[in-house]
């Protein structure tokens, strides 16, 4: 199999070029809660995914730089993203943890109403 139909096979489906960027602590109002660094807007950004982010990924690579694996198709691409976005989703299940240990579960439903509005899932419930 061809590299090219591979990576499509692989890599394209609908979390290509995802980054996760939500934290609770410091909502950025993203109605996605990720970037789609496959886009163009972010070839020219040389700043990492998340000011601040601990990952392998933010600390030595630029948007701009992942942007441009993504659209040529390189096989870093997909692992650098991966190595973001689970150090990304352990830190806020960690902040989630830490959150619900200190203030109690009531807290953190509050919380979770003011980032995401008023209606939730947990509307659903009866």
């Amino acid at each position: 199999m061809k590299h090219k139909q591979w990576y499509q096979r692989r890599v394209r489906g609908k979390a290509a070029g995802k980054a996760y960027i939500f934290k609770l602590e410091h909502y950025i109002p993203n109605p996605s809660l990720s970037l789609d660094l496959i886009s163009s807007e972010y070839t020219r950004q040389f700043v990492p995914i998340v000011d601040g982010c601990g990952c392998f990924t933010c600390a030595r690579h630029t948007r701009g730089y992942l942007s441009h694996l993504l659209v040529t198709h390189e096989l870093l691409a997909p692992t650098l993203l991966m190595l973001h976005n689970l150090t990304h989703v352990r830190t806020v299940v960690n902040e989630t943890r830490k959150c619900v240990v200190e203030n109690g579960l009531g807290q953190y439903e509050r919380k979770l109403r003011e980032v995401f509005g008023s209606k939730t899932k947990l509307d659903d419930r009866q």
